[in-house]
């Protein structure tokens, strides 16, 4: 089923890309199914061995643990719909953007490794394997993110986006399930990106609004989605960082910014809607982490940073101020009451000015006395 966030028209699966009342793009809940249910221990293009399938980490189809049998190395082994690649030139299309992905190198990216199909035809994508959870089952499990933790995820989310614009591919599909946690060798955690399953070029100026995995709809979760997506189709690096600030709202406070009964409420939240301001749900969040939200957050696009760089470095300005805190992923801290504001650290230069005040305060008397 089709809908129109405008006129809410409703229109048969594959009828149309756009509303022909209002030409707005349609919308689809859903997707495909791949043909073959997979089982453990099934072989895939011949070098894939499912070992047992998983939460889905963003995107599309169904996602596996697999062994890479050649290599001897376990995988996340993505397979796509079986129809995702339906229109003509999709084929070339998918290898195109799977070859971009698997060029980008950033620490802050889940790497691509390989791609190809199934005996049966569907698309496959052959990923690292991060064995930690992503953050959307964090957050079902343990609820909003400390400011520590947050302070870890925004940044490292941030710079992900960073090397993928520049790289010239948009992820579209943004959301907690589409990070995923780690630990450095040293214990410190580290975020990456992943779910580049409706990744597009930038460049890529065929008139077809979607990805990889999906064909004739601008399909995606509308819960993310920027308003101007929603409206006109828009994509550029500012709808991802939209789609990261509805994210970032959402691991702070447990709740998105916009929700609605309905798809149409929803689209309509999105476009004409206010969010609750964070300090509602978190009146203990640092100030820095709620200003860099609330501005990613930004209905107008203008109004948001335009890129994720100079969001970094807003972020990092915002912190600099702010002690640091232990980085390690605890649950957040009970709400404060209101009116609570965290301390200001004391200046490492103010004790010695007393001092010296006091030194010459002293000298001072002292020859007083002497005189």
């Amino acid at each position: 089923m089709l809908i129109c966030p405008v006129c809410e028209s409703i229109y048969p699966t594959g009828t149309y890309d756009r509303c022909p009342q209002d030409g707005a793009p349609l919308y689809v809940f859903g997707e495909g199914e791949v043909r073959k249910l997979y089982e453990p221990g099934d072989r895939i293009g011949g070098k894939y061995e499912i070992i047992e399938e998983i939460a889905r980490r963003g995107g599309a189809g169904r996602t596996f643990r697999a062994r890479q049998t050649n290599l001897d190395r376990e995988v996340e082994l993505r397979i796509l719909p079986a129809d995702s690649l339906a229109k003509p030139g999709d084929q070339a299309r998918f290898q195109r953007e799977v070859e971009t992905w698997g060029k980008l190198r950033s620490d802050f990216l889940v790497r691509l490794y390989d791609s190809g199909f199934t005996e049966d035809g569907a698309p496959y994508m052959a990923l690292e394997y991060m064995p930690g959870g992503t953050l959307g089952q964090r957050l079902r499990i343990a609820g909003p993110l400390a400011d520590a933790q947050l302070r870890v995820v925004a940044e490292h989310a941030l710079k992900a986006l960073d090397a993928a614009h520049q790289a010239g591919v948009l992820h579209r599909d943004i959301s907690p399930d589409a990070l995923v946690l780690g630990k450095r060798a040293d214990g410190r955690p580290y975020c990456r990106l992943t779910g580049f399953g409706l990744a597009k070029l930038m460049d890529d100026m065929e008139d077809d609004p979607t990805a990889i995995t999906m064909t004739g709809q601008v399909i995606g979760n509308p819960a993310y989605m920027a308003p101007e997506t929603m409206m006109l189709g828009t994509l550029e690096p500012r709808t991802d960082l939209y789609s990261l600030g509805v994210t970032l709202y959402e691991l702070a406070s447990g709740r998105r910014p916009f929700v609605g009964d309905s798809l149409a409420d929803l689209l309509a939240a999105h476009v004409r809607g206010t969010p609750t301001p964070l300090r509602q749900y978190r009146p203990d969040l640092e100030p820095a982490l709620r200003i860099v939200i609330d501005r990613l957050l930004e209905r107008e696009p203008n109004a948001r940073f335009q890129t994720a760089g100079e969001a970094v470095v807003a972020l990092q300005d915002e912190l600099a101020a702010w002690p640091d805190a232990d980085a390690g992923f605890a649950p957040a801290a009970p709400v404060a009451l209101p009116g609570w504001h965290r301390p200001r650290q004391t200046p490492t230069w103010l004790p010695w000015l007393l001092i010296t005040l006091g030194a010459i305060a002293v000298g001072v008397i002292v020859g007083v006395a002497l005189a």
